[in-house]
């Protein structure tokens, strides 16, 4: 009934305890299916020592790439992705899956974390004011809760790392057959089950996400630098990408779920002409063109105030 897709990458350092989490869950799962990514470590040999399926990639593939191939190795009703360093709480699989039992509407279901460092140890940080999911999520959840996540909010940007995810074998094989490796595989995934009223957050800690210099996938602004944040927020290519994702957002939208595009075809397709026209007016550095554009409520839909006002400063600097 329930599968683990894994990928690995040179994670000798911590894979035996992401491994041994999951193996002493309270609720056992049923395989797990790991695809290396040319570790050129001990990752490999380590994990023969356990009872997963290892798949060794000819050529890198990348972290996008190998998760769906991970994906469709799996073959049960239920697939949770996973990284190489982190470490599951003991019922993680058990309160997650019978969640999905409960409610057979849910599609994509997330979890809450902990940060953890390279010893184990947790980082705490201040929960910002009507924010949740260790300031990933801009909505304030109550702790315990379990609330739906709407499609509108996956236009810039994505709030679930995979790891936190468990997927029903529906939403996932629809994934597979359409994927688009332009945006990142948790960001596609809870996106369309969004579209389709499926994608949900579950407001508890079921794992710890560990931090260290070696991740492939991190979150960056904690270890971002003020300066190597404004040096990026002055780039013309972050500034575009949230429109840019949002296009992509769109398309996929149309192409896995064109019922639900056809419900709202006419504002969407008002969308994406705001959206190139917003790529034209950052181009060309064109304040007033983006003071227009602030009029809009569009605008609102792919960023925060503050990168509005951001944005309008970028123009500024000719």
């Amino acid at each position: 009934m329930i599968s683990v897709a894994m990928t690995t990458y040179n994670g000798e350092k911590y894979i035996r305890k992401q491994i041994e989490s999951i193996l002493n869950q309270s609720m056992k799962v049923d395989e797990i299916i790991v695809c290396d990514d040319g570790s050129t470590d001990k990752t490999v040999e380590i994990l023969k020592e356990y009872p997963v399926t290892v798949y060794q990639n000819e050529n890198n593939l990348g972290y996008r790439l190998n998760f769906k191939k991970a994906m469709s190795l799996c073959t049960h009703e239920y697939t949770f992705l996973c990284d190489q360093d982190d470490i599951w709480e003991p019922d993680k699989v058990k309160i997650m899956i019978e969640i999905m039992q409960k409610n057979p509407n849910i599609h994509v279901l997330a979890s809450s974390f902990v940060y953890i460092d390279s010893k184990d140890d947790p980082i705490y940080m201040k929960q910002k004011k009507n924010w949740s999911n260790n300031n990933l999520y801009p909505r304030k959840v109550l702790e315990n809760d379990l609330v739906q996540v709407k499609f509108d909010e996956y236009f810039s940007c994505n709030y679930f790392q995979g790891c936190s995810l468990v997927l029903d074998k529906w939403i996932k094989d629809l994934v597979l057959e359409n994927f688009d490796s332009r945006l990142p595989h948790d960001w596609l995934l809870s996106m369309i089950a969004s579209s389709y009223q499926g994608m949900y957050f579950y407001n508890k800690p079921l794992f710890r996400y560990r931090l260290h210099d070696n991740n492939s996938i991190g979150v960056e602004y904690l270890t971002q630098s003020t300066s190597e944040h404004v040096q990026k927020a002055s780039s013309t290519e972050l500034r575009m990408q949230n429109s840019l994702n949002a296009l992509i957002v769109l398309e996929d939208v149309e192409k896995m779920n064109p019922a639900f595009y056809e419900t709202r075809e006419k504002e969407f397709k008002e969308l994406k002409k705001f959206l190139v026209k917003h790529n034209q007016n950052l181009e060309n550095k064109s304040f007033f063109g983006l003071l227009k554009q602030n009029a809009q409520p569009f605008y609102k839909m792919i960023k925060t105030k503050k990168a509005r006002v951001m944005d309008l400063v970028f123009a500024l600097k000719k």
